[in-house]
């Protein structure tokens, strides 16, 4: 075998290159022992496939010293940078959850992530490539206003077009929501049409402050009205074209903030919204859940009992008596007695509801006076839906609102279309057209209710 010395050559350079060759070869074992970590930072895309259907997908992870932080958008599902609820990653293995129900484990390379996903509704397999993610063609914008002592923090999605721009507060519907997923997706569509839009943590929710449970409607009303000043006070927003978009609860919240400040919100759009007492929307909701699951002689039975819960609830009927058919029920083992989650007598809903289960919305909407658009989803199981419209329609005809009501056919509460019992699997999706319907109806009405 040859010397790699040579006698022409220095002793010094001898040296130098047996030091290299040593480097070398550290690096080759190196590298044949461990693997070169792998980098999820970045954009991915592809599909979740399940029984031979395909979702497209996208996700997005930022990998910091604090650990993995992971987004997910579908268009077709009306989601945009909803949040992962953990992303773990151990070595070229990824596990992740998404809506805090769907798994996904899955291996990753430079190029490609895949694997499978699995949840109540559905399971599969997923594949996802790293793409350069296209520039938004709108600026997002972080901001923080206050009602009161609360502070609320949110996005503004604005238009890079110069002109002043009409603009939307998007609401939230009941519980903790943030401004991540469908008012996300919401915004992009808006602003992609010239239209600014402002979403925000629901209080108590998100990064905002305060407590949603203990706040009452009007509460979240003036929460709204202080994003429309926030909206009010920029060069780029023409402060007579800002309306409201509500859906479900965000609906009532809507309807409460026009009445409220009816010369600073120029239209509403409602989706599913309540018309009528909430209480009376809780007993619906209730009894066609419990047919779901239950014979009719036991709906019957468990309707009677939280229909008593309801009443003490809102501070008609005293608790005890609650106590006492409880108590009956548990001892007696009716198969629906869990499915009613009658709160423990230290729940915060009891002093919560009183200020909201009381609340009829129709005395609200019946001061409406600028352009409103109603939504409702066909197969809508939470709100009466033909009934629902007719009452808006009477409390809206009052003061001469002009309105606007369609129904989005075989949609959901959340306007999405889902497989009926024994039809073949599909995707869950958003109606089709009611985005573009509900754009389109925005940047009608923001020009003719300029005033």
């Amino acid at each position: 075998m040859q010397s790699a010395y040579r006698p022409e050559m220095p002793a010094s350079r001898f040296l130098v290159r047996l030091l290299m060759l040593f480097v070398v070869a550290q690096v080759l074992n190196h590298g044949a022992a461990a693997a070169v970590p792998v980098v999820l930072n970045g954009h991915w895309e592809g599909s979740m496939t399940s029984q031979g259907a395909q979702l497209p997908v996208s996700f997005d992870f930022v990998q910091s010293g604090s650990g993995i932080e992971g987004r997910f958008t579908s268009p077709t599902q009306r989601a945009m940078d909803y949040p992962l609820d953990t992303v773990n990653l151990s070595d070229s293995s990824i596990h992740f959850i998404l809506g805090g129900g769907i798994a996904f484990d899955g291996e990753v390379t430079a190029e490609d992530i895949t694997g499978a996903f699995k949840s109540e509704d559905a399971s599969g397999s997923f594949t996802l490539k790293k793409k350069v993610k296209q520039e938004l063609p709108y600026d997002v914008i972080d901001v923080t206003f206050s009602n009161g002592g609360v502070n609320l923090s949110g996005t503004l999605v604005s238009p890079r077009t110069p002109a002043r721009h009409s603009a939307v507060v998007l609401l939230q519907g009941s519980g903790p929501e943030t401004r991540w997923g469908t008012n996300r997706f919401i915004a992009d569509r808006l602003a992609r049409e010239g239209v600014a839009a402002l979403i925000y943590d629901k209080r108590g929710s998100g990064a905002s402050g305060g407590d949603w449970k203990t706040a009452s409607f009007e509460d979240l009303a003036r929460d709204a009205l202080s994003g429309v000043t926030l909206l009010r006070s920029r060069p780029d927003i023409d402060p007579a074209r800002i309306g409201l978009h509500g859906h479900s609860q965000g609906g009532i919240i809507a309807a409460i903030a026009a009445s409220l400040a009816p010369d600073k919100v120029a239209f509403i759009v409602a989706e599913d919204t309540i018309a009528g007492p909430v209480w009376e929307q809780d007993l619906y909701r209730t009894r066609n859940a419990l047919a779901q699951d239950f014979k009719p002689t036991e709906v019957e039975a468990a309707m009677r009992l939280y229909t008593l819960f309801i009443d003490v609830a809102r501070g008609k009927r005293p608790y005890a008596e609650l106590e006492a058919a409880s108590a009956l029920a548990a001892k007696d083992k009716e198969p629906w007695f869990d499915s009613l989650g009658i709160p423990p007598r230290d729940s915060w809903l009891w002093q919560w509801y009183p200020k909201t289960g009381n609340l009829d919305t129709l005395d609200y909407w019946g001061r409406v006076k600028i352009p409103v658009l109603l939504v409702f989803g066909e197969r809508d199981r939470l709100v009466p839906v033909d009934a629902s419209i007719s009452k808006l329609e009477k409390a809206l005809d009052k003061n001469g609102a002009p309105y606007t009501a369609l129904i989005a056919p075989a949609a959901e509460h959340n306007l999405t279309v889902h497989p009926e019992a024994g039809e073949p699997f599909f995707w869950w999706h958003v109606a089709p057209g009611i985005i573009d319907t509900v754009v389109s109806w925005i940047k009608t009405s923001d020009i003719s209710s300029v005033r």
